[in-house]
């Protein structure tokens, strides 16, 4: 039923801030880390060199003599699962994770500082975002939208043109209610979905990174990184790294 009173704003900016409302949610649904919590910034990237698996970000804290703790020690360790053989993997070492973080961003630095590796990274770097299936969705629901729209609409103009003096005029009229009753019922489920459906279609949108942006990250690595927080670190690094190797011994030069 409409409001009584004028309304404060239009409908289409009050879909427009439910649309937002709903994408804000989806993107911070996840978002639970306690503040403070270290992010590890090649966690499960860098393999362990005996079964292959991710290896994790961990935390060692030791106690001094006098019951005082030592600095945090971050590293990351294997967590020793069975190999194909049924063995359990026997790696133990524990790799230093600020020495490890340092030097892949030393080694992405060199890379990305290279013109061609920079050239070829633009050229990969997908900027298309295929919404075709969203759209049809919406475009779906918008259909279903209307056209229970339009029988609500009829369905009210049946029980206004009813004759009160007709036998059966208690029955019709609710049967029409009835009737009625379950087009409002569908008629909020479709606004539900629909504004759901665009919510998925601005998140899908706002997540876009462009090539533009990912090539001025690329030529100024050194400086961007600098400013980076954890978090932000860490997504470049996934996007950049799809796995990194480590010798099963630490090597003379490092």
């Amino acid at each position: 039923m409409d409001g009584l009173h004028e309304a404060i704003v239009s409908e289409e900016d009050w879909e427009k801030a439910q649309v937002k409302i709903k994408t804000q949610a989806k993107r911070y649904e996840h978002v639970n880390r306690e503040a403070g919590e270290k992010i590890h910034m090649l966690s499960g990237i860098v393999k362990c060199p005996i079964c292959g698996a991710g290896m994790y970000g961990n935390k060692s804290i030791k106690k001094k003599p006098d019951g005082t703790n030592y600095k945090d020690y971050f590293y990351y360790g294997s967590k020793h699962r069975f190999m194909t053989r049924g063995h359990k993997c026997t790696y133990r070492n524990q790799i230093n994770e600020e020495v490890l973080d340092k030097s892949v961003a030393e080694v992405v630095s060199r890379l990305v500082s290279r013109p061609k590796f920079s050239a070829r990274m633009k050229e990969k770097i997908n900027t298309q975002v295929d919404t075709t299936a969203i759209d049809q969705e919406i475009a779906a629901y918008e259909k279903q939208l209307r056209n229970n729209s339009n029988l609500k609409i009829k369905l009210i103009e049946e029980m206004d043109a009813l004759d009160f003096d007709d036998k059966h005029y208690g029955r019709k009229k609710r049967d029409l209610g009835d009737r009625l009753d379950k087009a409002y019922d569908k008629i909020d489920e479709l606004e539900e979905q629909l504004l759901s459906a665009r919510a998925k279609k601005s998140a899908i949108e706002a997540e876009k990174v462009t090539t533009e942006n990912i090539y001025r990250v690329l030529r100024s690595f050194n400086k961007f990184y600098g400013m980076m927080d954890e978090e932000e670190r860490r997504k470049l690094m996934e996007a950049l790294i799809a796995e990194i190797q480590i010798f099963e011994d630490k090597k003379e030069n490092g």
